[in-house]
C-alpha cells in the first residue's frame, strides 16, 4: 500500500477548513479568466520572429511562407543538399530584411499607395492580359486577394525608389555625347528586308505555286490566290522585316537572297512558304540627332542602377539588423 505524502501549505489548509471551501470556489471563477487573457498576452507577445530592423521585426510565419513560396522555383535536387539549402534560406531572409529596410524607408518618407492606384494598375494588367485575367488565378492556384497585397508592396517600392532615387538623377549634354561616342555601334540602324510570301498548307500546292510564279507569273497575283496567310490581299507583301523577328529556317532563307529572287520552297510549323525579296536596306551608322532619345534612355538605366545599389547599400550601413539563432522552419518542402 502507498501512502500519500501528507498535504502542507495553502492548499492543506483549504481542504481542512471545510468553511473556506465556498470562498475557494468563488476566487478560481474570478482568477480563471484572468489566467486565460494573461495566457493570450502570453501567445501574442511571443509571436516567434527571425530577425529585426530598426526594431520593427520579421515574424517566422512571414519567413515560412515566403519559403514555401521561393522553394517551388528551386530545382528539386537542390533541396538535398544540407549547405546549399542553407545558402537558399539565408538568401530568402536577406531578401526580406531588404524589403524591411525600404518599406521603413518609405514610412520615414510618408509614401504610400493608395487603393485608387492599387486599382488602376490592375486595370492597366487587365488590358494586357484581356479575359484570361481573372483565369490566371485559378489555373495557378493563386489567392487574388493576396496576390493583390504583394502587388500593393511591390508598387510601394517602385515609388520610393522612383522619389529617393530615380527623380534625383540628372544627365548632362557631356554624359550624353561621351556615351554616344563610346557605344556608336548599338545605334546603327540593323539591316532589313522588304519581303513577300506565299503560304500553304501542304506541299502539293506549294509545288503548283512555285511553278506559276517560275514560269513568269506575277508573285503578288499567286499569293493572293492561293496563300493562307493574312498578308495575301496584299500580294504577301510583309513590309519590312529586321534578323531574329521570322522562325529560324524563314529568317536564314530571306537573308540570303538577293533583290527580286524567288525562293524555294521553305517549310515551317505554319506551313510551306516561298519568298520573294522586294527591297534590302543595309545597316547603317546613324548620328546623334537620330538617336538621342535613345541614348538618354541607356544613359539613365545606367545612372539609376548604379545609383539604386548605392543609395541602398547606405540604407543597410545605417539600419541597425538582428537576425535570431536557431530559425526553426517547417521543412514541408524536404
Amino acid at each position: 500500500m502507498i501512502n500519500a505524502k501528507p498535504s502542507s501549505g495553502i492548499f492543506s489548509f483549504i481542504r481542512q477548513s471545510t468553511g473556506i471551501l465556498p470562498v475557494r470556489h468563488g476566487l478560481l471563477y474570478f482568477i480563471l479568466p484572468l489566467l486565460i487573457m494573461a495566457c493570450d498576452k502570453i501567445n501574442i507577445f511571443s509571436h516567434p520572429h527571425v530577425a529585426t530592423v530598426n526594431g520593427s521585426k520579421i515574424y517566422l510565419d512571414e519567413y515560412q511562407a515566403r519559403m514555401d513560396k521561393k522553394i517551388l522555383m528551386v530545382p528539386r535536387e537542390y533541396l538535398s543538399q544540407p549547405d546549399d539549402m542553407k545558402a537558399f534560406e539565408q538568401e530568402v531572409l536577406d531578401g526580406m530584411i531588404t524589403e524591411k529596410i525600404m518599406q521603413l524607408r518609405a514610412k520615414e518618407l510618408n509614401i504610400s499607395i493608395s487603393d485608387t492606384e492599387v486599382e488602376n494598375k490592375i486595370k492597366e494588367i487587365r488590358k494586357d492580359y484581356g479575359e484570361d485575367f481573372a483565369g490566371l488565378f485559378s489555373q495557378t492556384n493563386i489567392n487574388y486577394e493576396e496576390w493583390k497585397e504583394e502587388f500593393r508592396k511591390e508598387l510601394l517600392l517602385q515609388k520610393l525608389v522612383e522619389f529617393d532615387v530615380n527623380s534625383k538623377i540628372k544627365i548632362s549634354d557631356e554624359e550624353i555625347e561621351n556615351y554616344f561616342k563610346k557605344h556608336r555601334g548599338h545605334y546603327k540602324s540593323d539591316s532589313r528586308v522588304r519581303v513577300s510570301q506565299i503560304v500553304v498548307r501542304d506541299m502539293a500546292t506549294a509545288q503548283s505555286a512555285l511553278r506559276r510564279v517560275k514560269e513568269g507569273e506575277d508573285f503578288a497575283k499567286v499569293a493572293a490566290d492561293v496563300s493562307i496567310s493574312p498578308e495575301a490581299n496584299r500580294g504577301g507583301d510583309l513590309g519590312f522585316v529586321t534578323r531574329l523577328v521570322m522562325p529560324e529556317p524563314l529568317d536564314n532563307t530571306i537573308f540570303q537572297m538577293p533583290v527580286d529572287e524567288i525562293s524555294d520552297i521553305v517549310q515551317s510549323s505554319y506551313g510551306f512558304h516561298i519568298f520573294k525579296i522586294m527591297e534590302i536596306q543595309h545597316a547603317r551608322d546613324r548620328n546623334l540627332a537620330d538617336v538621342r532619345e535613345a541614348v538618354i534612355s541607356d544613359v539613365r538605366m545606367q545612372k539609376e542602377e548604379a545609383a539604386y545599389v548605392a543609395w541602398l547599400d547606405d540604407l543597410k550601413k545605417k539600419a541597425v539588423i538582428k537576425k535570431e539563432e536557431n530559425i526553426k522552419l517547417k521543412k514541408s518542402y524536404k
